[in-house]
């Protein structure tokens, strides 16, 4: 191996250091926290039939808008819908 390379051993001892997390943060936590709600930001996949993406487009392009700011008003709504503000 050369010298350059770290070892399999190597890689699961630093993987094995790693601390375990019990038990996910409740979103409203999440969102409690200004600084990650208003700096961090996560990609998630949504999937669709070809005509609502078409559709979904052709609204961006009627409200001079991206499908992507309609797609997180709409994820804002829903969560604002159960409760969950950002403070």
């Amino acid at each position: 191996m050369g010298k350059d390379r770290l070892s399999l051993t190597s890689l699961s001892d630093r993987l094995a250091r790693k601390p375990v997390v019990d038990e996910a943060p409740t979103p409203s936590a999440i969102l409690a926290d200004s600084r990650t709600a208003a700096t961090r930001r996560v990609q998630i996949i949504v999937r669709m039939s070809a005509s609502e993406r078409k559709a979904l487009r052709q609204i961006a392009l009627d409200q001079d808008t991206t499908a992507q700011a309609l797609a997180e008003e709409a994820i804002r709504d829903v969560l604002n819908r159960h409760g969950y503000k950002p403070s």
